[in-house]
């Protein structure tokens, strides 16, 4: 799975955990593009290059020396609650590659104790290095998982979700620079489609905050 190594290098690094709860608001409905069921199976100059080659999705982005928002700042766009218990949230700053990055991460249970991890990581003006973690993975290699694109008004990505376990993944990468990374476990089967996690991030106060 390609959100593998974005989720070990998050981990591999020194997080502060600091509680924050801030409001938030519900978002615009998310279009699913491709359902496919597959079966039987801060220096002046930056320090690495951009990749030689990106899919359409990401053709516009650009490397920059853009500083990221502040975890904290990060932290007021997660959701509130998913009605069971909330954790407190773990907030980071790093350095990849020699360009800044931010991230705030929160993990919830719902009432009947699914459990969901929504992140949110501000690439400032490096997400051109960090694409691959926000490409649709290949079917093939994916096997009896069901694998959507999803675009949404400032962004693309994709959704993966396994009906043996009701467990899924969601990734994407919104205003040319924030990426959206949520793991649902274990979800009880009323719980419904998994993109309303999505739905509950902030992301237009995310994109107004960024300007």
């Amino acid at each position: 799975m390609k959100t593998i190594n974005r989720y070990f290098f998050a981990y591999a690094i020194a997080a502060l955990f600091i509680g924050c709860n801030d409001p938030q608001k519900q978002q615009q409905p998310i279009k699913q593009e491709q359902n496919s069921q597959v079966s039987g199976k801060q220096n002046n100059e930056p320090s690495a290059e951009a990749p030689n080659a990106v899919s359409n999705d990401f053709a516009g982005l650009t490397l920059s020396k853009k500083d990221p928002m502040s975890p904290k700042e990060l932290a007021g766009f997660l959701p509130n609650t998913f009605g069971g218990e909330d954790f407190p949230i773990s907030m980071l700053n790093s350095e990849r590659d020699g360009y800044s990055i931010a991230m705030a991460r929160k993990q919830y249970t719902t009432a009947r104790k699914g459990t969901i991890t929504v992140s949110i990581t501000d690439y400032g003006g490096s997400a051109l290095l960090n694409t691959g973690g926000y490409e649709m993975p290949d079917p093939r290699a994916e096997i009896g998982i069901q694998i959507e694109k999803i675009t949404l008004p400032y962004g693309v990505g994709y959704k993966t979700f396994n009906t043996n376990n009701n467990s899924g993944i969601i990734a994407a990468l919104v205003g040319g620079r924030f990426g959206i990374d949520i793991e649902a476990a274990k979800m009880p089967d009323n719980f419904g489609d998994i993109l309303q996690i999505l739905e509950k991030v902030n992301i237009d106060g995310l994109l107004k905050k960024a300007k």
